[in-house]
């Protein structure tokens, strides 16, 4: 059994966000009442137009993704679909979907986006289309004419080498593909019924491979592993080994992960190293 070096656990216990501390509850276990509470605490963030803050940070405005993700963990966790808190998110990701069928980030998050997160578009659709699929789907949205309009623009999205840009926009600043938010992507036509040997999906593949020289980040490492998983690679092809073993040699000693290079640890990406090493059989409690 693969071990990792360093406490992961209590990294995120002690940098995490509420979202963080109960993804990563979901993914090991833990008690009820830790998990009620934080559910309850993240509920009680909701902003008054159904989204949930920037980084659930009070005061800021909604995130589209944040929202996505969050309402998605909250049915996971057993939020009834019914519910007024779900009823208000579903509208929120509902009255924001652009004309193209994707999803953007909020545009009032202009200024409190940072600078150098430019990946991030609040102007033209990209990978937040994913993740608001997901969420939609969960909450019992999955054949609504405007899911499906957004799983078409993530189909027509896809780029010759098989991956996703980020966004779609003139000013995208990276040439080929956001290796990093293939996993959600790929999550998220497996959602709607997408077959796992499409060519949409083997493309997708393609392009994992092509990048494998930067397998070593652990943004990508995470994300690649990910997929594989999804796809039902066994444990022990050699892809879900080499990923695994590059995710435990990059833990960084506070027991996080970074996203890539010399980037500080983050909470959201060590919550995302452990799932999926977890999913692989590594011993992450201390």
């Amino acid at each position: 059994m693969t071990k990792l070096r360093y406490d992961a656990v209590s990294y995120v216990l002690k940098n995490g966000n509420q979202y963080h501390k109960l993804k990563m509850m979901m993914a090991l276990g833990g008690r009820r009442e830790d998990r009620q509470k934080l559910t309850t605490e993240i509920k009680l963030l909701q902003n008054s137009d159904g989204g949930w803050p920037w980084q659930l940070q009070k005061g800021k405005p909604s995130g589209i993704s944040q929202t996505a993700r969050t309402l998605q963990l909250l049915l996971k966790v057993g939020e009834d679909r019914n519910s007024d808190t779900v009823r208000r998110a579903v509208s929120f990701q509902l009255q924001r979907q652009n004309p193209d069928g994707g999803w953007s980030e909020n545009p009032e998050l202009e200024g409190v986006i940072p600078k150098e997160h430019n990946w991030i578009s609040t102007r033209y659709s990209g990978f937040q289309t994913a993740d608001v699929i997901l969420a939609l789907a969960e909450a019992g949205y999955s054949k609504d004419a405007r899911v499906l309009k957004a799983l078409e623009f993530l189909r027509g999205a896809q780029n010759e080498e098989g991956g996703w840009p980020s966004y779609v926009g003139p000013d995208y600043p990276y040439k080929g593909s956001d290796i990093a938010t293939t996993d959600h992507i790929v999550a998220a036509f497996l959602k709607l019924g997408e077959p796992k040997n499409s060519l949409i999906l083997k493309n997708a593949v393609k392009a994992l491979l092509k990048h494998r020289g930067d397998w070593d980040s652990p943004i990508d490492a995470a994300t690649a592993l990910n997929v594989f998983l999804m796809l039902d690679y066994p444990l022990r092809h050699e892809y879900i080994r080499e990923l695994v073993k590059n995710l435990v040699e990059s833990q960084k000693p506070d027991g996080g992960w970074n996203w890539f290079g010399d980037t500080p640890t983050n909470p959201a990406q060590t919550v995302d190293c452990i799932e999926q090493l977890e999913k692989c059989g590594a011993k992450i409690l201390q």
